[in-house]
């Protein structure tokens, strides 16, 4: 990442997007865009793009292995360092479905449990609401949000080392999800069969329990499991993760048919995911929002057929 003429900043942010799976780089402009247009993120922070090689219909597989691979890990690097060279400091990080495994493949820790050359350009995970750069002396980004949108990640990898490799360097962390989401349940039936099959697994994807999983099983996605982001298995956990799950099942306008990719036409989602790049504020905080139990939230919305 090389601008000429670029004067360095000392107030904007960076919003990194990470588009999905079959999302071209003119189609992944023009939704990130299209995000950032009908909103005022623009005012605070500087869009940036990183794409990859996010394949077609037919090879969602190998889709998979691209995004968990050491270049994808590399150049995210990369981008990070000429963003840090440019002046930049805070970075607020969006993923959409795919986009997620290259983002959790990038905070894989190093095979000795140490953090990754990514986590370490971040310093520890700020406060709720600091917005101090106390970090700046010591030469760390600020990772002040992390939003994943419909993301197709295994639960059981999230919960046995995805979040904690998150957590470690951002304290707002959002996981957006519709349970009725159509390509989620299709990913699902695809990898649990490959699973089946005894197909191996990046690392940054495998997990323990799907190892130790003899007959066939849907691999669960945390995008439709919206209300299984604890600990433990059962829906009486206690052991909730740190973080805010947003369900979106109720939202009956601007959702296409796959209920999957709402984030660049849904006004009330735009304005969600603003409020969090702009104030920083956890779902708790955030005035559009009910909490229905542990971490789960919703927007507080009627839908489209109650009128007066």
């Amino acid at each position: 990442l090389e601008v000429q003429n670029w004067s360095r900043i000392g107030t904007k942010d960076a919003l990194i997007f990470i588009p999905g799976f079959n999302s071209w780089l003119k189609h992944s402009c023009e939704t990130f865009g299209q995000m950032i247009a009908m909103s005022t993120t623009s005012k605070v922070v500087h869009p940036i793009l990183f794409q990859f090689p996010g394949a077609q219909v037919l090879t969602y597989r190998k889709a998979s292995q691209i995004s968990a691979s050491e270049n994808n890990k590399k150049y995210f690097l990369q981008m990070l360092h000429s963003l840090k060279a440019e002046g930049f400091l805070n970075i607020h990080i969006v993923t959409h479905s795919l986009g997620v495994q290259t983002l959790m493949n990038c905070f894989e820790n190093n095979g000795d449990g140490s953090p990754s050359p990514v986590s370490d350009c971040f310093g520890q995970a700020p406060a709720n609401n600091d917005t101090s750069s106390s970090l700046t002396n010591l030469g760390k980004l600020v990772c002040r949000s992390i939003t994943l949108l419909n993301p197709d990640y295994p639960l059981d990898a999230f919960r046995e080392h995805g979040f904690r490799s998150l957590r470690r360097v951002s304290s707002l962390i959002t996981v957006v999800g519709d349970k009725t989401d159509q390509a989620l349940f299709w990913s699902s039936l695809i990898n649990g069969i490959v699973n089946r099959l005894r197909w191996s697994q990046p690392s940054a994807l495998d997990s323990e329990a799907r190892r130790n999983r003899i007959s066939f099983q849907l691999q669960a996605a945390i995008g439709k499991s919206i209300d299984s982001l604890h600990l433990k298995e059962g829906k009486d956990s206690d052991d909730w993760l740190d973080c805010d799950c947003i369900d979106t099942t109720g939202l009956d306008t601007n959702v296409n048919n796959l209920r999957h990719s709402a984030y660049s036409v849904n006004s009330i989602l735009l304005r969600d995911i603003e409020e969090i790049v702009v104030t920083g504020k956890r779902a708790a905080d955030r005035t559009t929002l009910l909490h229905r139990k542990g971490n789960v939230f919703e927007y507080c919305h009627a839908p489209s057929f109650v009128s007066q």
